[in-house]
Order: C-alpha cells, then structure tokens, then sequence
C-alpha cells in the first residue's frame, strides 16, 4: 500500500476512534440531554417550567395521607407566592431554622397524614418545590438573618461554611465565588452569587434562580443539591441535604440575594 493509502486509513481511523469517544461522552450518565429535551429549547421553552407545571403542579393538586387533602387543600397560589421567598425560615415548634423542602415534608406529615414524606433526595420533593419557585416568580428574596439568637446561629453557621476551606484542594465556596468570581474555570465564568458585591461587582442572585434545569443533566437540580455537586467537584466531603450545615448554607446563600426577584426555575449549564 502506497503512503497516501496509508494515510487516508490513518485518518478514518482516527476519525473512527474519536467519534467512538464523543458519543461514549454524550451517553456519559449527566452529560447528554434527551431529544425531548433539546426540542424544547430550540423552541424557547424551559424544560424545568414544564418539569415544574406537570409534575409538581400535579402533585401540588393531588391528594395524600389519611387526610385526604392535598397541598391545594389548605393553601392557595396566591398565599403560598408570597412566602416562599422567606425560606430557609425558623420554625417555633422546632426551634431552628428549615427549608421550604423540610416545610414540604412537615405539611405531609401533620397535615396530610402521610407515613414517608418525600425525601429531599426524590423527584416528588424536588418537584413540590419547583412549583412553589415557579408560582413565586415575580416575588422578591426576602429571608430572615437576625430576628431571633436560633436564626442570627445558623445565619453565621452558613457564612462560616461557606468560607471554611476544606477538603482535597482546600477549597471553600468564597475562594470560587468571592475572591476567584470574574475569572474563568473549565470554560465557565465564576460568578458572586449574590446581587452585587461590595466592590460593585454584579452578582447572579443565584438563589431566587434554583431549583434549575440542568443541561449537562437534562434534569431540574435544587439549590442543596447544587452545592452538593459543587462540594463532590471540589473533592470535599459532600454535606447531607436538610442538615444543619447545609439549610445554614443555603440560608447565607439566600440571603446574598435579598431583594431580588424570584425567576425560576432557571435553566443552566
């Protein structure tokens, strides 16, 4: 075989080899979005509000437990809209601080009659609380850090997570999204979460914006489990979603955006 032969299966090999590579990427589990999914965005809709209307909304209106009741039973859209931006929030029965999801699992429980609330983990949950962001949008972050001495703790419990350097790359969430936010990581720009820094930096508000619709992962991802993922790419130990560590972060990471206005879910990378 001549050398131009040669190299003409040279190429198609290599060809051959890198589409093998690309589509074994694209059926990486989180990596590739689903051919519903991609029409969806070619025709402007986010798939997450679909998420949030026919499987929350869904669930919002069906009824659960020995009660019978569902979540529309005793609260209406216009009352729940204007709450939602309040959470994380103290509870006085349990004197300490909780998310919408563990307020989500405490109607199911006393008011519902339900034996297994959703887990924060499961779809069911995740859904109920993209509809709550979804029906709020339009409503302003609105969370509370000082009233009392249980929220004023983990108001500075969650600032001292989110400034603790921990883990593999001594890394925390203020080296990334403080000191490192304007630069670029892995072809992404790293962003202050909040409104706007004290230098002036514009912020992304990133709370009044999850739970979000993933891409990379064709999936609707709240704001804990966001963090969580955040924790696993920075080789920390990843935090369990309702502990007291996590619902402090996201009540610090809330209230960075105070003031802004619910736009959710949003529709991320």
């Amino acid at each position: 075989m001549n050398l131009k032969g040669k190299l003409l299966l040279f190429g198609l090999a290599v060809i051959s080899t890198l589409y093998g590579v690309n589509k074994a990427l694209s059926q990486e589990g989180g990596q590739a979005i689903s051919d519903e999914d991609l029409a969806l965005y070619k025709s402007g809709i986010n798939p997450g509000e679909v998420f949030a209307q026919e499987v929350g909304g869904e669930l919002f209106r069906k009824p659960m437990g020995t009660s019978n009741k569902s979540c529309a039973s005793c609260h209406s859209e216009e009352q729940l809209k204007k709450v939602v931006g309040t959470y994380p929030k103290y509870n006085k029965d349990l004197n300490a601080v909780i998310s919408l999801q563990q307020r989500i699992q405490m109607c199911q429980k006393l008011n519902q009659g339900v034996d297994k609330p959703f887990a924060l983990n499961s779809q069911e949950n995740t859904a109920l609380l993209t509809y709550l962001k979804y029906i709020a949008s339009g409503e302003k972050i609105n969370v509370d850090t000082s009233s009392n001495p249980v929220v004023k703790d983990y108001y500075e419990y969650g600032k001292y997570v989110y400034e603790l350097k921990r883990g593999k790359r001594n890394l925390s969430c203020a080296v990334c999204h403080d000191y490192a936010a304007g630069m670029v990581l892995r072809m992404q720009r790293l962003a202050y979460l909040g409104v706007q820094r004290e230098d002036g930096m514009k912020g992304t508000a990133a709370a009044a914006h999850w739970p979000g619709y993933r891409m990379t992962q064709s999936k609707v991802v709240t704001l804990e489990q966001r963090f969580q993922q955040c924790m696993s790419q920075a080789s920390m130990k990843v935090l369990p979603l309702g502990s007291k560590e996590m619902v402090a972060l996201e009540l610090y990471v809330t209230s960075l955006a105070n003031g802004a206005t619910i736009e959710a879910p949003g529709l991320v990378r």
